[in-house]
Formats: C-alpha cells, structure tokens, sequence
C-alpha cells in the first residue's frame, strides 16, 4: 500500500491548472541592441495590457549547466493558459518578430503554483 501511497501523494501535490500563475522562462543572447531595445519598448505597455508582469531579470545569469544566453527573464501571467494565449495572440507574433531578429532564444511556458 504504501509504494502506491507515496506517488499518490506526491502527484495531488503538484499544482493543477486551476488558480496557478503562468510564466514565461526565456533565455536569450542579444545580438543587436538597438533593434532588441526598440522591442522592449514596445513589450513593455503590450505586457501590462495582458495581465503579465516583469518577474525577474538577470543579464548577468551565472550558467551552471548546459548553454544559457547573457539575458534571462521571467515573465508571470494570471495562468498558463494567458501565458499561452499572450503568447500567440497576433499582438504579440507580431511584436516578437523583432525579439527574433535581435537576439538568440529559448523560451518555455510553464505553470506555477497554486496560489
């Protein structure tokens, strides 16, 4: 009973997708400042109109494991779902066209935590 008890317990203590935030994780290289600058400008009011909030930033990011970029950055939103809908809203697909002509990326959309 307990080695199925265990997994049991620690599965429900995983957040569900019902009152957990959403973040971007994004790690990047920026290869042109100008052009990355004129997209932070614009990502700025187009974040706060979604609901998402600057979490962190590091452009110094101590890489520990594998390949990381100079520039890390942790966006929240209300949920995973408007992370996800944020992210593939025509607003932004437009707006990151910059964001790819001036830096090198990867990003991932997670959940977090109940709150």
């Amino acid at each position: 009973m307990r080695k199925f008890l265990l997994p049991l317990l620690v599965a429900l203590s995983f957040p569900t997708s019902v009152n957990a935030s959403g973040f971007w994780l994004l790690t990047t290289t920026v290869k042109k400042p100008a052009a990355f600058k004129e997209y932070v400008q614009e990502f700025k009011p187009w974040l706060k109109s979604v609901g998402g909030s600057l979490v962190m930033k590091d452009s110094d990011p101590q890489i520990v494991e594998g390949r990381g970029g100079g520039l890390s950055v942790v966006i929240s939103f209300p949920s995973k779902q408007a992370a996800i809908d944020a992210y593939n809203s025509p607003e932004y697909q437009e707006l990151t066209k910059k964001r790819w002509a001036s830096t090198k990326k990867t990003n991932l959309i997670i959940m977090g935590l109940n709150k």
